[in-house]
């Protein structure tokens, strides 16, 4: 399967690589070096207490404040160049850094967004599937998750992580069912509409509580459902639909 992004759902990276050579760059690694230097010397001084105080007659809680001291100049130095790039500051994270070293687009998770999950899912179908997210189609405000087409149909699909049985528990199958129709009717072919959620029992709790006029099934079983679809469509009404929901993608940025 292929998963596809439009140019504004497009992660980037939060250094531009054509200065990734800049002294500016370098000031970043640096700092994030001297922190890593820092924060080993904090723990390990609990360790070594006894070798600290034999070897230089220093109480390893002397040693951890120096190690602060070095975590602290670390941290000031990766500041600086961070402002300098533009990165936020704001939810740093072992994945930013390792993005930034290792030169790689930063596409952090986002809450409430589980279109990784499904992709996960249903990555090993043929290419000829593609998976959208952030669909609308038009005369709604509704924007539909993820979008599945494929030479087996098309699908709008609402992933749920939530119990149905709590009191703030939001159906999302009316709009859901509303915007998959209004979707149908601008692509002229059949859409089905599709509630997911994590686990059998949850997929049961929601069928009992609700009266859907959508499907409902449970993440485990969404790559057999799709992977045993029929073709309805050759490869030009297939690329042709894939062309027409990409169009409705209304993205938004990776968060940085």
């Amino acid at each position: 399967m292929r998963f596809i992004r439009n140019e504004i759902q497009q992660p980037m990276h939060l250094v531009p690589p054509e200065q990734r050579n800049t002294a500016m760059y370098y000031l970043l690694v640096l700092g994030i070096s001297i922190l890593s230097i820092g924060v080993a010397g904090f723990f390990s001084a609990f360790f070594y207490a006894e070798l600290i105080k034999a070897q230089w007659g220093m109480a390893y809680r002397q040693v951890q404040t120096y190690s602060l001291m070095v975590s602290a100049a670390g941290i000031a130095l990766y500041v600086v160049a961070a402002l300098f790039f533009k990165i936020p500051l704001r939810k740093t994270s072992f994945y930013k850094i390792r993005s930034i070293l290792k030169n790689e687009p930063y596409d952090p998770p986002r809450k409430g967004d589980f279109t990784k999950a499904v992709y996960a899912r249903l990555r090993d179908l043929d290419d000829k599937w593609a998976l959208l997210s952030e669909v609308q189609p038009p005369d709604t405000d509704y924007v539909i998750p993820q979008v599945v087409v494929g030479p087996g149909g098309v699908y709008a699909l609402h992933p749920i992580a939530e119990n149905p049985t709590n009191k703030r528990f939001v159906d999302p199958g009316a709009e859901l069912n509303k915007a998959g129709k209004n979707l149908q009717k601008e692509l002229n072919h059949q859409v089905i509409s599709m509630v997911i959620l994590s686990t059998p029992k949850l997929a049961t709790l929601y069928k009992d509580r609700f009266d859907p006029k959508v499907r409902v099934m449970n993440m485990r079983e969404v790559f057999e459902h799709f992977n045993g679809r029929k073709n309805k469509f050759d490869e030009e009404a297939r690329s042709e639909l894939e062309a027409e929901v990409f169009g409705m993608i209304k993205g938004t940025a990776p968060e940085r």
